[in-house]
């Protein structure tokens, strides 16, 4: 139950952090200062740990029927959990400035008796395989036999990346050599803390506990040490001294109180260091693996551990295949994302010869980051995925092509409303010279105001129709120019529906009220006019 019982808790804490970047209640996952391991001062319950309620999901036996989710574990004897458990719900959060999915996975417990030697290889390879972390959980102590039983994997990944590295081509050397990402040992119920030492200081043992085991320098046996230590990038220790007596029992209904509280100590700290430092994005031989290809590399990994026994070509043909498809994605990835930007710098399209040229332009630097690419296998292996990432390129290049040409023909489009009013303005111009032009003022200063806006619109739109012709030539010029006069009737009619849709009582409302206010201002010109009149009257009389 300790490993179900600890990743229950780093579902709290994530959960909580998720609902404090929501904006709810967001201080629920600021540490607070806490006084200091070796005082007299009680360890205070963190928020994350609290804020969810006091009861933790996976530990009661009417879970579902509660409503309560989380990874079940029991006190006791017995063991909850088989095979590999992968949570459902993926977190999401920011590791070097990129957003990521973090998943949690629950194993059962490896060479724990209930399993062969070589079913417990294939639970570690395939979770050493496709996680970017493992916590390996024992305890009280590091204990040869168990660093021994890693090497049993370590040893046997190894030699079967040796054999497929050796016709390998392109990509580091140090991606090849160093496989797998970090390694945690985490021992639970360690009893060797004393009471008064901080929490510096009880790090400071993990590390020395560390050393005596995984060192190669101070192992007398060292290949073991050295082996992991060459496979991993990261191995680290953490030590978390005995939740408590009640934890333990069968009958433990899962209240947070329960728990001890310097384990809590140790628990906050280790939870902060998982999801902090501890935490990068997951890497094929250096190749970051997204939501799209985890699941068809976690299917191939499976397939190759399927008989429970690992054999080295089913694991070579494995990794083999996970790079590749991989590569093909970043490869594809890069592609689009170059494309995308020169479209963007292009939004009225480029001439076909000029598209053609960026497509073998930015195919030729998608090959050279393909070399760099660490692929599995031989010479034909990584020209058969080149050939397998020019066919999807070709494909992408199709659907770019047919996008840019749509461009080019909406070229003028953006213009469609600036046309559509010029022309509008134009027809209300000829309508004023036939109707009122010849005896209103007002009429001939709209008729200019008019003439003098629509002949402003023209020259802004022939501007462009002349660029078009210089970059484009007349041909594509008088297509744009047809998609143009297609969307000013499109707009044509979107504007005349609008209309129609109008509430015409309303219209008759603001008239009157127009026409009223227009009348109460004539009113009182008149009678300004006949005050001054009658002054100018009486002065004269005088």
């Amino acid at each position: 139950g300790g490993k179900s019982f600890v990743l229950d808790l780093f579902l709290r804490k994530l959960r909580a952090e998720r609902k404090a970047s929501s904006g709810a209640e967001a201080d629920t996952c600021v540490r607070p200062e806490v006084p200091e391991r070796g005082g007299n001062d009680r360890f205070p319950l963190p928020a994350w740990l609290t804020e969810a309620g006091k009861t933790i999901e996976g530990a009661s036996d009417k879970a579902d029927e509660e409503g309560l989710e989380g990874f079940r574990f029991k006190g006791g004897m017995d063991h909850c959990t088989e095979g590999i458990w992968v949570w459902s719900e993926p977190f999401l959060r920011k590791i070097g400035g990129e957003t990521v999915a973090v998943l949690l996975m629950d194993t059962q417990g490896a060479w724990d008796g209930n399993m062969t030697k070589e079913q417990s290889a294939t639970i570690f390879g395939l979770t050493a395989l496709i996680s970017s972390k493992q916590i390996y959980n024992v305890s009280q102590q590091i204990q040869e036999d168990k660093v021994e039983n890693l090497a049993y994997f370590m040893r046997f990944a190894q030699a079967a990346l040796r054999q497929s590295t050796k016709a390998t081509k392109g990509g580091s050397q140090e991606n090849i050599d160093t496989p797998f990402q970090s390694l945690d040992f985490l021992v639970r119920d360690w009893t060797n803390f004393e009471d008064d030492w901080t929490m510096q200081q009880c790090k400071e043992q993990m590390g020395q506990h560390m050393d005596k085991h995984l060192n190669p320098a101070r192992v007398v046996e060292n290949s073991t040490a050295e082996a992991l230590q060459s496979m991993f990038d990261r191995i680290n220790c953490f030590c978390m001294p005995h939740p408590g007596l009640k934890i333990t029992k069968a009958a433990w209904g899962g209240n947070v109180d329960d728990i001890d509280p310097d384990f809590v100590r140790f628990l906050d700290e280790y939870v902060h260091d998982v999801f902090t430092v501890g935490l990068k994005v997951k890497t094929i031989l250096g190749t970051d693996m997204s939501a799209t290809t985890f699941p068809l590399i976690f299917r191939t990994f499976v397939k190759a551990f399927q008989d429970a026994a690992p054999v080295a070509m089913s694991f070579n043909q494995a990794m083999t295949k996970a790079t590749v498809l991989l590569a093909k994605e970043q490869a594809l990835e890069s592609y689009n994302k170059k494309m995308d930007e020169s479209t963007l710098m292009n939004p009225r399209g480029m001439q076909e010869e000029a598209f053609k040229k960026l497509h073998h332009t930015l195919s030729d630097i998608v090959e050279e980051e393909y070399k760099n690419v660490t692929i599995l296998g031989s010479d034909e292996t990584r020209d058969d995925a080149w050939k397998s990432i020019q066919e999807n390129l070709d494909s992408l290049y199709k659907r770019y092509f047919e996008e840019n040409s749509h461009r080019l023909e909406k070229a003028l489009v953006a213009f469609g409303n600036v046309a559509l009013a010029a022309l509008i303005l134009f027809v209300l111009d000829r309508i004023s010279d036939w109707t009122c032009d010849w005896w209103s003022q007002t009429c001939q200063d709209l008729s200019r105001v008019m003439f003098a806006t629509y002949m402003a619109l023209i020259a802004y739109i022939g501007f462009h129709v002349y660029q078009l012709v210089n970059e484009r030539g007349r041909l594509a010029t008088a297509s744009a120019a047809a998609e143009l006069w297609k969307e000013m009737m499109r707009l044509s009619s979107v504007y005349l529906e609008l209309i129609q849709r109008a509430k015409w009582a309303d219209a008759k409302v603001f008239a009157g009220k127009a026409i009223a206010q227009i009348s109460a201002l004539a009113s009182g010109a008149t009678a300004a006019g006949a005050g001054k009149a009658g002054k100018a009257e009486t002065k004269k009389d005088k």
